[in-house]
């Protein structure tokens, strides 16, 4: 419904809405007792549900127009309130200005709060006893920690330096691992600034610079960082459940840690996205578009800096529970294209991708170590015409057949390698479209 003000109508919008989300898992008999071959885990069924209501309202609002220095200024409101069975109600809302200040300079910034609700397997997936790949550092007659640190973890004087080691490698300490039925929604706040310079009817650039903390994310808590951080710092101590008696943690069932999904984790990203493409005449056409990382941050333990790593640039892998590994994450990356059309029955387009250097933060991958520089893949495309409304296209992504830069088994996410990159090498494809 729109209201006049000088500058424009305010349009709104205002609304209900109400959902259902319900899921179900039920795995077969090989699945639930882990006999299908490469399966490594005993898979459950699973079954969950929740319910949600929300009112949500939207405004756009005109502020300015026509000015000397405001050819438009356009302010952007937006508000909803969710009541989520599981966790109780949340807020997200959002304020935007649009600012055209000049024919060849706009100005646009926003304020964002989100929450992502927990899905049904970070719910309600069954809690089962397994194990953890990591030890107990107050097992064995020299235990790693002091008798001090490992109370905290419900160790006795008399226990402490008596509880039988465990007498081989594996994942033979015992972990509760499962969803959380109490979880609540992750938390978000993104706040964006960006310029806009449109240089002539042919060219256009744009820099937005976005910074984006994450609070209360969900993540599951690794079993042997719970029992780092109650022995050394009295937090989480909670999630230890020592086997009364002998205090141990593998002897029976009686004793385990939990490793089930918590809201813990704190994330902070921020970049700088740049968008550019020109058009110098009737047949040419560039584009780029990239994006530059300046903090990728994550915190496992808030206001815990010994679990807080920055990944920009970087790939690190140590032991399973190390909250310092990193995925690899180019400092900066683009897609650059530029296409030909000849204005009849075809057109060629070229397109450059491009990973900057990725640096190694370790010893135990010896392959890694010099093998992650800077990566560029060129791909090529056809689009033909015919009878005025359909479209024949044939092209050959990764035209000089890059190899992937190859990494160990502990870095390999994907064939001694990284999804990041291009694991396909030269691809041919064809696609065609038919309108009517």
């Amino acid at each position: 419904a729109p209201w006049g003000l000088p500058a424009g109508d305010i349009m709104a919008a205002a609304g209900f809405e109400h959902r259902e989300v319900d899921f179900e898992r039920t795995a077969d008999t090989i699945y639930k007792k882990g006999d299908m071959l490469g399966q490594g885990w005993y898979l459950e069924d699973l079954a969950g549900g929740y319910s949600v209501n929300e009112i949500f309202a939207e405004a756009k609002i005109p502020l300015l127009a026509n000015l000397s220095f405001a050819r438009n200024m356009t302010l952007d409101l937006a508000y909803r309130w969710s009541d989520y069975s599981t966790s109780g109600p949340s807020s997200t809302y959002r304020v935007g200005l649009d600012w055209q200040v000049l024919d060849w300079l706009r100005v646009r910034s926003g304020y964002n709060r989100a929450v992502r609700a927990p899905n049904i397997a970070e719910l309600f997936e069954p809690q089962l006893l397994g194990g953890y790949p990591g030890g107990d550092p107050c097992e064995g007659p020299e235990p790693l920690y002091s008798l001090e640190q490992c109370a905290r973890t419900g160790v006795t004087a008399e226990q402490y330096g008596n509880i039988d080691a465990v007498p081989f490698d594996g994942w033979w300490h015992n972990a509760i691992w499962g969803g959380n039925p109490n979880l609540d929604p992750e938390k978000s706040d993104t706040l964006t600034l960006g310029l806009v310079f449109e240089m002539g009817n042919a060219m256009q650039l744009s820099f937005d610079y976005w910074d984006i903390r994450i609070e209360d994310a969900i993540e599951q808590m690794e079993p042997a960082t719970a029992l780092d951080q109650c022995a050394l710092y009295g937090k989480l101590c909670d999630l230890v459940h020592r086997a009364p008696g002998s205090g141990s943690l593998w002897r029976s069932n009686d004793g385990y840690v939990y490793g089930i999904t918590w809201n813990l984790g704190e994330l902070h990203y921020r970049g700088i996205d740049t968008a550019w493409n020109w058009s110098p005449g009737d047949h040419w056409q560039m584009d780029l578009i990239g994006t530059y990382f300046l903090k990728k941050q994550k915190t496992v333990i808030p206001n815990d800096p010994d679990t807080a790593s920055d990944c920009v640039g970087l790939i690190r892998q140590g032991n399973f529970d190390d909250p310092r590994n990193c995925y690899a994450t180019p400092k900066w990356r683009h897609t650059a294209t530029l296409t030909y059309d000849s204005n009849s029955f075809w057109s060629l387009t070229g397109r450059w991708r491009y990973f900057s250097k990725i640096s190694y933060d370790g010893d135990i991958d010896q392959i890694a170590a010099n093998n992650l520089g800077a990566q560029n893949y060129l791909d090529l495309n056809a689009v033909f015409r015919f009878m005025e409304t359909h479209d024949l296209t044939l092209g050959v992504n990764n035209v000089l057949d890059r190899e992937p830069p190859l990494v160990g088994g502990p870095l390999s996410n994907n064939a001694n390698s990284i999804n990041m990159y291009d694991l396909l090498g030269r691809f041919l494809f064809a696609n065609l479209v038919l309108r009517w």
